[in-house]
């Protein structure tokens, strides 16, 4: 008799269907990450509703991941209710100021471009990963972005946030699946990015 208690209690193991059932939402969860990102203490990020979007610098070989990119940005930002100042503006007067390249920008040259568009924050950035990897059984997208705003008036930082999506699924990776395409990588990045900054 106390075999069989002991025998009962020794086989209290979960049953097969909810097993699977959570190791695949953990391998789901596990899957999913969220953008790092900083926000400056002493500053009401939600208070801004008027940005300039500078072009992105593109760290791929895909030149044009950096406009693609950034398109997707303003897009996200103008469903927000944020006005955004036209790219083609935004290009005149970095043409204006003689700043060819972003990477070397000083806190003076974030001062003229808030003063000339009127702005009291600029959007900046890079894109670091834009385009499908190829694994041993499968291809995958992968989109990797650095945001970060900053204040015209002070020159700093007040936000930034890094974040990437991509890689194998578990469908992808086990089964041949086929996943999310290049676009919609990019546009749940953004996606993720902007909504961490709201």
């Amino acid at each position: 008799m106390i075999d069989r208690v002991k025998r009962k209690k020794q086989n209290k193991t979960l049953p097969g269907p909810l097993l699977l059932a959570l190791s695949l939402l953990l391998i789901f969860m596990w899957g999913c990450g969220s953008p790092r990102q900083y926000i400056r203490p002493d500053v009401d990020i939600r208070s801004i509703r008027k940005i300039a979007v500078l072009p992105l610098e593109t760290l791929t070989t895909d030149e044009y991941a950096g406009e693609k990119i950034r398109g997707m940005v303003i897009s996200e930002l103008l469903t927000r209710g944020v006005d955004v100042i036209e790219p083609g503006e935004v290009t005149r007067v970095l043409r204006e100021l003689k700043i060819r390249s972003l990477g070397g920008i000083t806190i003076e040259d974030i001062r003229k471009i808030g003063k000339r568009l009127k702005v009291k924050a600029v959007m900046m950035g890079s894109v670091g990963a834009f385009g499908i990897s190829r694994g041993i059984t499968a291809s995958y997208p992968e989109v990797s972005i650095q945001l970060m705003i900053l204040d015209t008036s002070s020159g700093n930082i007040i936000w930034s946030a890094w974040n990437t999506a991509g890689g194998p699924s578990f469908w992808t990776r086990h089964f041949g699946t086929e996943g999310t395409t290049l676009s919609e990588t990019a546009r749940e990045v953004v996606k993720e990015t902007v909504d961490a900054l709201f």
